[in-house]
């Protein structure tokens, strides 16, 4: 199998004769900062593996994250604590781990034909929904088609590769795979489940269960064992993740720097870099980037998102590389839409419940002077990025892609308006982040996907 590498070079920006005053005063600042040298980037860890090399023999873990777990978001993550929490509990066909090597999970072995577009499967002889239930073919197709029927616009996948299937038997299935080929069966929007009527969590497949909340935990989760043999996991979520240290957790996965240096000074704890995972982009309509474009592309630009890695955001961030998934050409999937014209408001909104988003706008605004942060609510911050009628946007992107035309053609649905032309003229990247794990490593042996996601080794 592959490395999934699908990043294209990114296109060089144009200058535009009519720019905004805030974009030409981001500019001028932009080409007087100081040299600074660029973050330096950071290998994710020495193997897929953190921790001990085998599942630990105890009778439980405790897990800390700074995110909310919503169980009507599953199987589809939103989050770094729902990414983990999900993967214990849901699997897909195949896995990728951190060096891009593909792995069995739901499916236990695949081939591809000569042209590259068909894949056929077969599930694994063991497995079973929680409840014991056989997993059968038609079992993945009905979730796929679930999932499609979803009102989301990252669900176009799964439609397309619902209706690409073929059914051999009860353990084998063919999937056609459109602008593609078999790694992205192990996007997580393609986690097989499901649903019960009257019960909160849908049915996964995976070596977990969810519980009732934890007593000894508050707010927490209980995940546990199908096999019964694994060690329980018990997941705490709250936004000071220098309480989860004090209190002695095994694994915390976080992006805080604060809570990494008090980890640090720790003698029992480990600090793992995980896979840098996601891309903090300014998303600009009416074609007014070009000037702040050209400049993000310049030496001194690298100062200036090293500065807002460095000083604007509170995470482990680092200057956004220039080389990005979204510049790949792919089919036209949906008609192009006309620009809007450049919005009188002088609005850079961002969602209200993403700090470094937050961060990253106050940092532009007080560059620029001439134009205001504003925060939103998800919902609504949903609604006006499909309208296209704000100065510009702070959103956050994969910053890998397995699967980049419909990841792309998900993107065009979210801002209809990035269709009007080169898509690369409206996104400029600004700051790349990622989260770390602190192990007690004698506690917690768990391996690491391409995305950043830990699973807990709890099969032998």
């Amino acid at each position: 199998m592959q490395r999934p590498s699908f990043m294209q070079p990114l296109q060089r920006y144009t200058r535009r004769r009519s720019i905004s005053a805030f974009f030409g005063a981001l500019a001028l600042c932009l080409s007087a900062c100081n040299a600074a040298a660029p973050t330096p980037s950071v290998s994710p860890a020495a193997s897929c593996t953190i921790g001990a090399a085998q599942r630990v023999a105890t009778d439980s873990i405790s897990v800390a994250v700074t995110t909310p777990i919503a169980a009507a978001h599953a199987p589809r993550p939103a989050n770094v604590g729902e990414r983990f929490v999900f993967a214990q509990l849901y699997e897909t066909l195949i896995g990728i781990d951190c060096d891009g090597h593909a792995y069995p999970a739901l499916a236990r072995s695949w081939t591809t034909d000569a042209t590259k577009t068909r894949v056929t499967l077969v599930l694994r002889d063991d497995a079973r929904f929680w409840s014991g239930d056989a997993v059968t073919t038609r079992d993945v197709l009905a979730a796929w088609q679930a999932t499609a029927a979803m009102p989301a616009d990252s669900n176009h996948l799964a439609r397309r590769l619902a209706d690409g299937t073929t059914i051999v038997d009860d353990h084998t299935l063919t999937v056609s795979l459109p602008n593609t080929d078999s790694l992205v069966l192990a996007e997580p929007t393609l986690a097989i489940y499901r649903r019960r009527t009257g019960v909160a969590w849908p049915e996964g497949t995976g070596p977990y269960r969810a519980g009732e909340p934890a007593r000894d935990v508050a707010p927490g989760l209980a995940l546990t064992p199908v096999d019964g043999k694994a060690p329980r996991l018990f997941i705490r979520s709250g936004p000071d993740a220098r309480d989860a240290i004090d209190s002695g957790v095994d694994l915390l996965l976080t992006s805080d720097p604060v809570a990494l240096s008090y980890a640090s000074a720790r003698p029992n704890y480990d600090v793992t870099p995980l896979p840098w995972n996601r891309t903090y982009v300014l998303a600009v309509p009416g074609r007014s980037v070009g000037a702040v474009a050209e400049a993000l592309s310049s030496a001194d630009s690298v100062a200036f998102r090293s500065s807002l890695a460095r000083d604007a955001v509170r995470a482990d961030a680092r200057a956004a590389e220039s080389l990005v998934w979204w510049t790949r050409e792919c089919d036209a999937t949906q008609p192009l839409a006309a620009a809007p014209p450049v919005p009188g408001r002088r609005l850079i909104v961002y969602r209200s419940d993403d700090p470094i988003a937050r961060g990253i706008a106050e940092r532009i605004v007080a560059v620029g002077r001439r134009a205001t942060a504003a925060p939103l609510g998800a919902a609504e911050f949903n609604r006006v990025l499909r309208a296209g009628n704000e100065l510009a946007y702070v959103i956050a992107l994969s910053r890998t892609s397995i699967a980049p035309c419909f990841d792309l053609a998900a993107l065009h649905s979210s801002a209809p308006w990035l269709g009007a032309g080169p898509i690369a003229d409206a996104l400029v990247p600004l700051v790349e982040t990622r989260d770390k794990a602190v192990v007690k490593h004698d506690r917690v042996s768990a391996s690491v996907d391409w995305d950043g996601t830990l699973r807990m080794n709890a099969r032998p």
